[in-house]
């Protein structure tokens, strides 16, 4: 009798579906009503191992089963000794444990970040497949979205026309928590009532997040530092600082991508394809990318993640300290250093 796998490794680039995934585990083990003796949702970050083990071996009450959500699983690991441990927990897991480990990952050429061909897990799971399984959440392509849109505004319980679709991918690209966000907006927008057309995308989405974050890199790639300032402080308006800081970042990620790519003498074609971009969008990254060497991105990108541990760890004036680093990429380019200007 073939064994199923108690263990699920859930990873990929998708955040809606995997969001989707949890909450769908959670409302089952709700059901049961004993999900407060029989569900633990745990964070690697934050977790030791002996309380890792203990939540994973501990047998379920009156149940034939308990389920552990582990997030930033990998965070447990590191080292040859910490992936050994590790393993070694996973591999002692009952069958009365239904464990996922919960992986936000990345593509970087073609390849996974987190989980990729040479990850200890990914290499333990397929060597394991009695006892782990690992399911892929992966964004759709840009090609993709138009009909994925289509179809989640039916499953929300909405219609939206196909030039409306279109128009709303134009807008988020293949980023399917914003789609659904301008989604919930457009479809409260016509009250359910009748179809999405192209007009209400126009009205509703039309300066969406993404679309700024590009005017604000545009003028600070420009050395207009002043322009960049003033679209940064119409973001404070609209948006959180969590929620900007992670747009900010991905876009300088985005421009890293582009630069490896733009070095390898390709061009806009390459930058749609490898990086899943519709064209508008890939020749704006073309166009920002050409401002800067390799050098000077991986330089914002280390600023970047130095700001993120100081908002963690010590959030005295974060918009004080976006207003720097924003001028401090517009003084960058406009006097050709090599590091960003603080």
């Amino acid at each position: 009798m073939t064994e199923t796998p108690n263990i699920h490794i859930l990873h990929g680039d998708d955040e809606e579906a995997i969001g989707q995934k949890i909450a769908q585990i959670r409302r089952q083990q709700e059901k049961t009503g004993l999900s407060e003796l029989n569900f633990s949702v745990l964070d690697g970050k934050s977790l030791s191992g002996d309380d890792f083990s203990n939540a994973v071996l501990a047998l379920p009450f009156l149940s034939d089963q308990r389920v552990v959500i582990l997030n930033n699983p990998l965070s447990m690991a590191g080292g040859r000794e910490g992936n050994r441990k590790f393993l070694e927990t996973l591999g002692a897991i009952p069958n009365t444990t239904l464990l996922y480990l919960i992986i936000p990952d990345e593509i970087e050429r073609k390849d996974w970040v987190s989980l990729g061909k040479q990850s200890f897990l990914r290499k333990w799971a397929e060597a394991n497949p009695q006892k782990a399984i690992i399911s892929e959440k992966k964004l759709p392509s840009v090609n993709e979205m138009r009909n994925w849109i289509i179809k989640k505004a039916a499953e929300m319980g909405g219609q939206i026309e196909g030039l409306a679709a279109q128009a709303v991918v134009t807008a988020v690209g293949n980023d399917t928590r914003q789609a659904v966000f301008e989604l919930e907006k457009l479809l409260l927008y016509v009250n359910y009532a009748r179809p999405v057309d192209a007009t209400d995308v126009q009205e509703i989405v039309t300066g969406s997040m993404p679309v700024s974050v590009f005017d604000m890199v545009d003028a600070a790639v420009d050395g207009n530092a002043r322009e960049a300032l003033r679209t940064l402080h119409r973001l404070y308006e609209d948006q959180e600082l969590p929620v900007l800081f992670t747009m900010i970042v991905r876009q300088f990620r985005l421009l890293i991508q582009t630069r490896e790519i733009l070095d390898e003498k390709k061009g806009t074609d390459a930058i749609q394809k490898e990086l899943h971009q519709v064209p508008f969008v890939a020749g704006k990254l073309a166009r920002q990318a050409g401002k800067f060497n390799r050098g000077q991105l991986l330089s914002v990108y280390r600023r970047l993640l130095e700001l993120d541990f100081s908002f963690k760890t010590n959030p005295s004036d974060p918009k004080a300290d976006f207003d720097i680093f924003i001028t401090g990429v517009s003084l960058m380019l406009q006097k050709k250093t090599p590091h960003l200007i603080d």
